[in-house]
């Protein structure tokens, strides 16, 4: 099950805007010996290969108990060298953490990642017996093609089938386009509403409106480049009543690996 399968607005004429990786350890496997270096070794190939947004990218203005020490630490580097604070920080989470999580706006990065993991870090884990699960959430055709290049077969598919019941309560589809890209509900359609106005007054920009929506996404994977975009086409629309949201599903789904 992914949290990323409600997501809106991406088009197929357009693929590889964007593709979410899920890395997560199995509940009964999350104290085995060698799955926390697995882990470890998976975030530093994740960051490698360049995602937009990732997992924790604003911890260090949240408490974290489960970083403990490290925590002070941390943020006293990121006012000393803020540009390695972020790398450091994924790599401590997923000391602690059973979720790594990342989002790649270019196809080739997230297939470079699919294709670095194949090599010996599955082949270790495998030997080892530390098994943790790949999930790819984006456009199936965005999904399949990196699978297909890199020669990995996914074995689970999810596809959302849309939203039923009472859609006129929803937000419009420009605002759920924003909305949905946080799997948690953390981003408000009164907000967006907010920063949507003053994007057309040219209080902020819609890069700023897009940063303010993804800040409290703890998982990292709002896509900030496409929701500036949609704020600048909020920011123009005739009309910006929130009722009025569609029922159709979008073409957007989950593979798990």
């Amino acid at each position: 099950m992914s949290h990323t399968s409600q997501r809106r607005g991406l088009d197929p004429a357009t693929p590889g805007e964007e593709i979410i990786v899920l890395a997560m350890i199995p509940k009964q496997h999350r104290e085995d010996e060698g799955i926390r270096d697995a882990m470890k070794a998976l975030a530093q190939k994740m960051i490698a290969h360049k995602p937009h947004q990732w997992l924790s990218h604003n911890f260090i203005a949240l408490d974290i108990p489960q970083l403990g020490s490290k925590q002070t630490l941390l943020r006293w580097l990121h006012r000393v060298r803020p540009e390695a604070t972020r790398d450091m920080l994924f790599k401590a989470v997923a000391e602690k953490s059973s979720v790594l999580t990342a989002i790649y706006t270019r196809e080739e990065d997230a297939c470079g990642l699919l294709r670095d993991l194949k090599g010996f870090w599955l082949e270790e884990n495998r030997r080892k017996g530390t098994p943790i699960s790949i999930v790819l959430s984006g456009l199936f055709g965005d999904i399949d093609k990196c699978c297909r290049q890199t020669g990995i077969r996914p074995h689970t598919y999810l596809h959302s089938l849309g939203v039923r019941g009472r859609v006129d309560r929803l937000p419009n589809e420009g605002k759920l386009e924003l909305v949905t890209m946080c799997g948690h509900g953390l981003i408000a359609g009164q907000r967006v509403q907010l920063l949507a106005e003053r994007v057309e007054k040219g209080e902020i920009t819609a890069e700023q409106a897009a940063e303010d929506v993804a800040r409290p996404c703890v998982c990292g994977i709002v896509n900030q480049e496409r929701a500036a975009r949609i704020f600048k086409r909020l920011a123009v629309s005739p009309s910006r009543s929130f009722p009025g949201a569609r029922a159709a599903a979008p073409p957007y789904g989950t593979s798990a690996g």
